[in-house]
């Protein structure tokens, strides 16, 4: 579910900001701000899960005052090379067949509304996606939000409010979110929201520098192969990740991304595909990753 939530901050945050009248050195190629979005990366770290490789595309094809509609899709490639530690002792790696190198995606719509309530800026956004995995279509995911703002000036942006699972992989369907990020002056932000939080830093206005940290989830599907398995299984691995990031703009509407630092595990774990039942963990030492990204943003 974090990964939506992350999408999600990507898509309000420019529109927010707009919204209070921020300066426009805010980075022009975050969802929202922009009409197609292109970006492509690929990470590693020397564990179990390695070398993976994401390219997602996201376009806007109608807008107006209060509403947008965009269309995304998603692909990933990750490697998986579990040892026979790694997994309990009633399982194998040839019998759970989870070692290969596992393709998955997901085609999906999302909408955000903006208006005024009591007098402040309010947000609502849904998305909904189709994931496939495994050479076939896994289920149906997605989210519903609103965002209250407190405050919003140039400088300050709060906001609060419920956000509600419309997919089956959670038992838990609602909770609360927030987003805080405050303008020091004209090189330093601070940013918290959705699990992520990162002190920003702009020399130039085509370098920005990152120190911080996000969630990180990593899924795939497969088909196991074991009488104490479901014919359908889901691995997901989500992790917290401190670290710092640098960005510039190599070009107009291109950006270039690296990434370093620290990956801490949270959970990984074998479910069924709707997510609701866990049947064993699987253990991920804290490991060291880097990850490169080049954006196009039109």
């Amino acid at each position: 579910m974090r990964h939506y939530l992350s999408f999600l901050i990507l898509i309000l945050m420019p529109a927010i900001q707009c919204m209070a009248q921020a300066s426009h050195d805010v980075p022009s190629d975050n969802y929202g701000m922009v009409k197609t979005n292109i970006k492509v990366s690929y990470d590693y770290t020397n564990a179990s899960i390695s070398d993976h490789f994401n390219a997602r595309v996201s376009y806007e094809f109608f807008k107006n005052k209060e509403f947008t509609l965009t269309a995304n899709a998603n692909y990933n490639s990750l490697h998986a090379d579990f040892s026979a530690n790694d997994l309990p002792a009633e399982y194998c790696q040839q019998t759970v067949n989870m070692n290969k190198t596992h393709l998955y995606g997901s085609l999906g719509a999302s909408a955000s509304f903006r208006s005024q309530l009591f007098g402040r800026p309010f947000m609502a956004f849904a998305t909904v996606s189709t994931d496939w995995g495994d050479k076939r279509f896994q289920r149906v995911a997605g989210i519903a939000m609103g965002l209250f703002m407190l405050r919003a000036n140039r400088n300050t942006q709060f906001g609060i409010g419920p956000l509600v699972l419309i997919n089956s992989t959670t038992k838990i369907p609602a909770f609360i979110v927030f987003m805080y990020r405050h303008r020091f002056n004209d090189k330093i932000a601070l940013n918290l929201y959705g699990g992520m939080f990162g002190l920003d830093y702009t020399p130039t206005k085509s370098d920005l520098i990152t120190i911080g940290g996000d969630i990180d989830v990593r899924s795939f599907y497969f088909r196991p192969g074991h009488i104490d398995l479901p014919k359908r299984c889901r691995y997901t691995n989500t992790n917290f990740r401190p670290g710092i990031k640098y960005k510039r703009r190599l070009a107009t509407n291109f950006y270039g991304e690296i990434q370093g630092g620290v990956i801490l595990k949270m959970s990984s774990r074998v479910t069924g595909v709707s997510g609701t039942k866990r049947y064993f963990e699987i253990p991920m030492p804290t490991r060291p990753f880097i990850q490169i990204a080049f954006n196009y943003a039109l």
